[in-house]
């Protein structure tokens, strides 16, 4: 299975890394070893943010982190089993295109193109 490989990531992703390291008080390797690509990474720091400190939906996560590979559960996977009802980033992307074309087909005028 692939890992994220600290070394190949951008700045942005290192930085993505590091913030959740210190979040869940473990190590960047544990983080890097614990993603399978790095959109677990950026989806890992959009739970993180979603949530308050001290709340468990981030416990459940900063657990799963500071196992690093030791664990057969994936973020995505451990995400959601902490928050049934979280909408990942491509989830609630989905949603807010879905909203967009409906809001758009009901626009008077925008049944042709103009």
């Amino acid at each position: 299975m692939y890992k994220v490989e600290f070394s190949h990531l951008d700045s942005t992703g290192k930085r993505a890394v590091c913030w959740l390291a210190d979040e869940a008080k473990t190590v960047t390797s544990f983080v890097t070893a614990a993603a399978a690509h790095v959109g677990e990474v950026w989806e890992a720091a959009a739970f993180m943010k979603q949530f308050p400190e001290g709340s468990a939906e981030r416990a459940t996560l900063a657990e799963r982190l500071q196992l690093g590979d030791r664990s057969v559960e994936s973020i995505l996977e451990c995400i959601k089993r902490a928050a049934p009802g979280y909408r990942t980033m491509a989830e609630a992307a989905d949603a807010e295109l879905d909203e967009l074309l409906a809001d758009l087909r009901a626009y008077p005028g925008t049944a042709s193109v103009c």
